[in-house]
């Protein structure tokens, strides 16, 4: 029986044991790859075949946790990147025949983000007090659940004008009529003529709130903005984590909920690292929003 790889990236080392092959009559039925560092299931991949031939890839699961790396903490964002794209590197390593890997974008992120732009003593990143954003409990082992996650794919495209893995992996929609539709759409963050008034805009998100108070302090964000995009970025970044968690989901689909989907992405291995396309506005240089997972989605 092969055993378990271990393999280094700079400071980080990742298991990789060998594929779980299931057959039947001499066929192959089932080609799966599991990832990870001291806890074990951070990635799968799991190839169909047919005829013993492999005719797709996808990646029913990912997950970040610090445990994901052996003997040292795996890093957010970065670190999650550095995984991904290397467990797809192995993959078609083994099987070449097949460079997209299908998933789907329905991660969320573990809203303790480090920012560059909040004062620290001595240190380059500082961290956001936990009383103002959502740390999952780490106390518990993994996997955790953060207490109130926050979609990662629209909190993206409201900073960033993409989701996360189109920034760092250039991923796509498999429709591509739609995902046309869906980056066009996207103007809307960055015309003028599109923002609504402020009455307009808490119609469309207002249950979202319990108290005057919170609407009062978004208005004086939301006035002196000529753009949604620019509305987003007026919010100090010590509180968007908990002024936009509660209703980005719901503003985010009444502006793309026709031409954005989770469902159905692709990751293609030849041009994952090649510099995406641009929609809705450039990319944020002074927020780093990480992953922290993306729930089990559906196998074959």
């Amino acid at each position: 029986m092969s055993k378990t790889n271990e393999f280094i990236l700079g400071k980080y080392k990742f298991k990789i044991p060998p594929p779980n092959i299931l057959s039947l009559n001499n066929k192959i039925i089932s080609y799966t790859y599991k990832i990870g560092g001291d806890y074990p299931n951070c990635i799968t991949i799991s190839y169909t075949f047919r005829d013993n031939i492999p005719i797709g890839a996808k990646l029913p699961h990912l997950l970040y946790e610090p445990e994901c790396s052996i003997g040292s903490t795996l890093e957010k964002g970065s670190g999650t990147e550095l995984m991904i794209k290397y467990a797809i590197q192995h993959a078609y390593r083994d099987i070449p025949t097949v460079p997209i890997f299908e998933f789907d974008d329905d991660s969320h992120i573990d809203t303790m983000v480090y920012l560059k732009d909040i004062p620290s003593s001595g240190s380059e990143e500082s961290v956001i007090p936990q009383n103002y954003c959502i740390e999952k409990d780490m106390t518990k082992p993994p996997p955790r659940k953060a207490k109130k996650p926050v979609n990662l794919a629209y909190f993206y495209i409201a900073y960033h004008g993409m989701t996360w893995y189109e920034a760092r992996f250039n991923a796509k929609m498999i429709d591509s009529e739609k995902y046309k539709a869906y980056k066009n759409s996207l103007s809307f963050l960055i015309d003028s003529k599109q923002k609504l008034p402020f009455i307009q805009f808490i119609e469309i998100i207002g249950s979202a709130f319990s108290s005057t108070e919170r609407i009062t302090e978004l208005e004086k964000y939301y006035i002196p903005a000529k753009t949604y995009r620019e509305f987003f970025e007026k919010i100090p970044p010590i509180k968007r984590c908990d002024m936009l968690y509660g209703w980005i989901n719901t503003f985010m689909e009444y502006y793309i909920r026709s031409t954005f989907s989770d469902k159905g992405w692709y990751i293609n291995v030849l041009d994952m690292n090649s510099t995406p396309i641009l929609k809705g506005g450039a990319l944020s240089n002074r927020l780093k929003y990480h992953i922290f997972s993306n729930r089990n989605i559906t196998n074959f």
